[in-house]
C-alpha cells in the first residue's frame, strides 16, 4: 500500500516496503502471525466462529477499527466464506492506543499485540454444512518497520 502524507511543503511517500535479511527476502505481515480458529456447531443456520491470533513478540497489527482514516486500509479484516453464502457478523475487539509519529505529525492509532480474539456469528444456508473459509488480511509492524499485507488463511470444518 502506498500513502502519501503532507507534512508542511515537503510529501513523504511510503510504500511499506521491507527486506527481512534474516529470511534473505520479502517477507509479508502474515508471517509475524499464528492463527487459530474454532466454530459451534450449526444450529438453526447460525454458528459462532472465534479466531485467536498470536502476534510474534515485538510486533504489533492494526485494529479494526484503525482509528485514523490514513491508516484504514491496513486494518485486520476477517472475510468468511463456504459453499454456499453466508452472512458473517465479525465482532472486532477494541485496539489498544498507539500514537505513529509521521515527521512532526502525531496520529493517533488502535493496535493489535501478542494475541486477540475475534468472533463471528455466521448465518448459513439451509442444508449447508460445508467446512468455513476463513481470509484474516493483516499489516504487521514492529519498532520502525512495518512488512507488506498478508492473508492469513484458515478452514473450519
Amino acid at each position: 500500500m502506498i500513502r502519501f502524507f503532507t507534512l508542511g511543503t515537503f510529501v513523504i511517500v511510503t510504500a511499506g516496503l521491507v527486506m527481512n535479511a534474516d529470511a534473505g527476502g520479502l517477507k509479508k505481515s502474515d508471517s509475524k502471525v499464528k492463527a487459530t480458529a474454532t466454530a459451534t456447531k450449526i444450529e438453526n443456520g447460525k454458528q459462532t466462529v472465534t479466531i485467536t491470533l498470536d502476534i510474534e513478540k515485538g510486533w504489533y497489527l492494526y485494529a479494526n477499527p484503525v482509528g485514523a482514516e490514513d491508516f484504514e486500509g491496513n486494518k485486520t479484516n476477517v472475510s468468511i466464506k463456504a459453499k454456499d453464502k453466508v452472512q458473517a457478523k465479525v465482532k472486532y475487539p477494541e485496539g489498544t492506543p498507539k500514537v505513529e509519529k509521521i515527521g512532526k505529525e502525531e496520529i493517533k492509532i488502535s493496535i493489535y499485540e501478542d494475541k486477540v480474539t475475534i468472533q463471528a456469528e455466521v448465518a448459513r444456508v439451509k442444508g449447508d454444512t460445508s467446512p468455513l473459509q476463513i481470509s484474516i488480511d493483516v499489516n504487521s509492524c514492529n519498532k520502525g518497520t512495518c512488512l507488506p499485507p498478508g492473508t492469513v488463511k484458515l478452514m473450519v470444518p
